[in-house]
Formats: structure tokens, C-alpha cells, sequence
């Protein structure tokens, strides 16, 4: 005898190719499980049934800037996979940056519920781009036709999961070939080591409507207007690796020169929590910035730095975040490696000179020799190019504004060259 509970009406017989012939369709992309779908029937004969047909597993876990550079693998990986379920594995404070990714359709925060959730699901193809133990040691257990990246041996350390991963691997054993031999970007090599020909992909982050419109309103309320041109100026960096980041005292004397050249030019203070006391020193001596706040998440951090047309940091995650909203980019490097970042045409580099550069030291024993060795003015200048270039990229600049931007950047350059 049939349960009544299974021939209701929302049940339909209309059974075809392309329809679900189970009362369940655990493939298809509306369906939850544990409540009804947006369609509100069971899923016989189901209309809207949308199936999908492989699934990929991507485990990125590393920094903010590091998983927001890797984002660059989603358009080939749509490419080659266009009905695939996509989903990204990474820490709580990624997950909620990238949350909304049009090309990701499940972000995951890495914790133990994830890792057995995981485990008992199928994947046609798992990525892994980290070396740490838990990423690769996640990639390396869960069930797949095809693992690319990197995996754990069974003596626990890292090892390349494919061959093309090879190249892409070593770099980190060797700082001849890290620091002075390898010309490729992060991008190009994570494409190679997963097998791919790389096109000049970029990687981009989504904003919504609603962390857009708050960022509007937290920075208006400080006294930024969407009239002037912005120019946000990140003073903070992760704690890994020494001298990412300008000493308080010279971002002061480069902020007064900003000021001095480009005075119609707003400058938002750039930063998170460990940066507050800096923020604080620089707002206070200066009275004329834009305090940007330190209090905010990650999405209102992203809605910060739309906000700018240009923006100065570091190789952090501001950097990234700036290229991920193709905003005109100024980045400073010093202990790490420029090559592998690919500004996009979005900007300009400014690259210590010291024979000391890059090391990816934790502690410097050098002071502040590779912030030292790029001078104030050639700061001042690359700032101007690219204000110049790249002004009008979120709102549209008044000319005589714009046209004072591009005398005053020829009037520094032609002092430093004299």
C-alpha cells in the first residue's frame, strides 16, 4: 500500500528526460533538504529541476590577499566546467569577502563540521593551492576523479598532488629560484600548476548593493563626498613579514606631501584593528584625512576601497582588494616578491632597491633600509600618474580638477629630474 504522503498533488507524474523521476533530487541546485525549495513541490516531474552536472572543490585557506588572488582559476574553471556546483573552502574572515562570488556557488568556513560534511561527499575535481598541513591534508582525503595543486604525503609533510604542480611547488625550496629567477605572477603560476594555459585572467570580488550603499553612508558621515577624488592610503599589513608597511613617521611625511601637491585631492586612512593607534596618531597631527575607521569587517573594508579611485598600500590585502574592484593601484614592495603580483594595467610599483630585497623576513635586521630606498617624491609622483589615469574609474571627475591633477604630477617629476 502507498503512503499517502507520496502522491500528493505537488508530486507530478510528468516524468521526462530532463525532469527528476525520485520524489528527491539531491543534484539539482534548488534543492535544501531540510526545508521545501523556492518552488515549494516535491521533485517528480519537477519544471525547474536544474541538475548540476560535475562538482569542483576548491581549498584556498592562506591570508585575505592570497585567497582573494586565487579567485583569478574561477574563469577558466567555469570554462571547463560551465553546469559544475563550485565550491570554495576557506577561513571564517575569506568566506564572508568572498561570500556572493558570482562564480562560486558554496563558500565553506574550514572548521571540523566542514571537513566530515566534506568527507562524505563526491567531487569530480578538488584544488588545493596551500602547502599548510590541514589544506593539503583535506585535499588529499576527500573522494575525487581528479585532484590538482598540492597534497599531503603519508609522512604529513606537502608534496605536489600532479605533475604540473611540480614547478609551481619548488619555488618555495629554493630563493634563488623564488627571489631572483621565476618572472611569473601568482596568477600565471597557480594556471600552470593546475595544467592550465594562462590568458591573463584576473581575479575580481563582488559587492552587494547594500555593503556598497553603508560604506556610502560611514564614510560620508566622516566628511567624505563622492565630489572629490579619493585617494585611500592603506597604513596597515599582516604581522608575517617585516617592513610591509612605512613607519609612522614617514607615511606622515608622505601624507603632508600629498597634501602639499594635490590639495584638492581627499585621502581616506586606510586600516583594521592593529592599525588604530597609527590611524588615531596620523588623523589627529593632520586634521584634513578622512578617517576610514578600524571597527569594520571584511565587506565594509571592500566597500572602503570602492569608494576610492586610487588607492596606495602595501602587498596586502587592501592591494588585492583594490585590484579585485579594479581600482588605480600604487603598491610598495619590499621583503616580498613583485613579480608574482600582475596589477592588470590598474597601476604602478614602487620596488625597493636594497640587495637585501625580497627576503620574506619575520624580523629585519636591516632597519628600514628597503623603505628607505624608495624616496617620498617618486611616492608622490606614481600616485599623481595613476590618479591621473585612473580618476575618473568609480565617478566622473570635474575637468579643471583632473587638469590641476596632471600639471602638478609634471611639475614633481620635472623638480626630481632637475
Amino acid at each position: 500500500m502507498s503512503d499517502p504522503l507520496l502522491t500528493v498533488s505537488d508530486a507530478s507524474t510528468d516524468v521526462g528526460a530532463d525532469r527528476p523521476s525520485g520524489l528527491i533530487a539531491p543534484d539539482c541546485r534548488h534543492y535544501v533538504g531540510v526545508r521545501p525549495c523556492a518552488a515549494n513541490r516535491l521533485c517528480r516531474g519537477c519544471a525547474h529541476y536544474a541538475p548540476y552536472r560535475q562538482r569542483v572543490c576548491v581549498i584556498k585557506l592562506g591570508a585575505l590577499g592570497d585567497v582573494i588572488r586565487t579567485l583569478c582559476i574561477l574563469p577558466e574553471l567555469r570554462r571547463r566546467y560551465p553546469e559544475a556546483e563550485v565550491t570554495w573552502v576557506t577561513r571564517a574572515n575569506a568566506a564572508r569577502m568572498i561570500e556572493g562570488h558570482p562564480g562560486i556557488d558554496r563558500v565553506l568556513a574550514f572548521d571540523a563540521g566542514t571537513c566530515m560534511r566534506l568527507g562524505a561527499e563526491w567531487h569530480d575535481v578538488v584544488i588545493c593551492l596551500d602547502k599548510e598541513a590541514e589544506p593539503a591534508a583535506l585535499a588529499t582525503s576527500l573522494p575525487a576523479a581528479t585532484k590538482l595543486g598540492f597534497a599531503l604525503s603519508e609522512w604529513g609533510t606537502p608534496v605536489p598532488g600532479n605533475d604540473a604542480a611540480e614547478a609551481c611547488f619548488v619555488l618555495g625550496l629554493s630563493d634563488r629560484l623564488k627571489f631572483a629567477e621565476n618572472r611569473k605572477s601568482y596568477p600565471q603560476l597557480a594556471y600552470e600548476a593546475l595544467g592550465w594555459v594562462y590568458d591573463g585572467q584576473r581575479y575580481e570580488l563582488a559587492l552587494g548593493a547594500d555593503d556598497a550603499a553603508e560604506a556610502k553612508r560611514e564614510l560620508g558621515a566622516k566628511g567624505w563626498t563622492p565630489e572629490r577624488l579619493t585617494l585611500g592610503v592603506n597604513v596597515g599589513a599582516g604581522a608575517m613579514f617585516a617592513n610591509k608597511i612605512w613607519p609612522a613617521a614617514r607615511m606622515r611625511q608622505l601624507l603632508e606631501r600629498i597634501h602639499q601637491v594635490y590639495p584638492s585631492v581627499q585621502v581616506v586612512l586606510l586600516g583594521g584593528v592593529e592599525e588604530r593607534s597609527v590611524m588615531e596618531e596620523l588623523h589627529g597631527a593632520l586634521g584634513w584625512t578622512v578617517h576610514g575607521g578600524w571597527d569594520h569587517d571584511e565587506r565594509g573594508f571592500l566597500g572602503l576601497i570602492d569608494l576610492c579611485d586610487v588607492v596606495f598600500s602595501g602587498d596586502t590585502m587592501a592591494m588585492h582588494a583594490a585590484i579585485a574592484r579594479q581600482r588605480g593601484v600604487v603598491a610598495w614592495f619590499g621583503p616580498t616578491c613583485e613579480q608574482e603580483i600582475d596589477l592588470f594595467g590598474l597601476g604602478e610599483k614602487l620596488i625597493a632597491e636594497t640587495g637585501c630585497s625580497p627576503c620574506y623576513k619575520r624580523v629585519c635586521d636591516q632597519g628600514d633600509a628597503c623603505v628607505g630606498s624608495v624616496s617620498i617624491e617618486d611616492t608622490v609622483s606614481a600616485i599623481g600618474r595613476v590618479m591621473s589615469q585612473h580618476g575618473g574609474t568609480a565617478r566622473v571627475k570635474l575637468p579643471a580638477e583632473m587638469e590641476a591633477v596632471r600639471s602638478l604630477v609634471a611639475q614633481v617629476e620635472w623638480r626630481a629630474a632637475g
